[in-house]
């Protein structure tokens, strides 16, 4: 927990340094606050990379879209067990804006399997049975990932997000 904040600290001080060199030359285009603001917003996206499954421990195959949070996704799964973090990330505002669509279908042989939108800490079940549909929803600051979870789970997944 110390860590945490001195951490925390010394990257807020960061921001701040940052920020008034960046303004000292020009004071009309400089607002602080949106500076501080844009700063945090682009240090947790470039963090929040890291939870997504890595493309070569992913079940399937993954083609990247504009950024994190959008892209296409198909995989045949046989008796898997656990998460794949498939899309998503953590910002304060996404560039692109918030609100997404997602094309999929799911195919359940065997076991079980959920295809869901976490946000935040809540969990917004997108699919958990033989599904062909769409799902829209409007992300919000913080975490938003898009996790497909296994219990022995056989199958297959198609996933479309924009």
């Amino acid at each position: 927990m110390k860590r945490t904040k001195i951490v925390l600290s010394l990257i807020l001080v960061l921001c701040l340094t940052f920020c008034a060199v960046g303004c000292s030359s020009n004071h009309d285009k400089c607002n602080l606050k949106d500076n501080l603001i844009d700063g945090f917003n682009d240090w947790m996206q470039s963090f929040s990379k890291y939870a997504l499954t890595k493309e070569r421990n992913l079940q399937g195959d993954k083609t990247k879209g504009d950024d994190t949070y959008v892209g296409s996704y198909a995989a045949d799964y046989e008796k898997f067990n656990g998460e794949e973090y498939i899309f998503g990330g953590t910002a304060l505002e996404r560039n692109n804006g918030s609100e997404l669509k997602v094309t999929y279908t799911l195919k359940i042989t065997s076991g079980t399997a959920t295809l869901f939108w976490l946000g935040g800490r809540e969990e917004h079940t997108i699919a958990n049975s033989n599904a062909d549909s769409t799902y829209d929803f409007t992300i919000s600051s913080g975490d938003n990932y898009i996790i497909l979870k296994g219990d022995n789970f056989s199958g297959s997944l198609a996933i479309k997000v924009e």
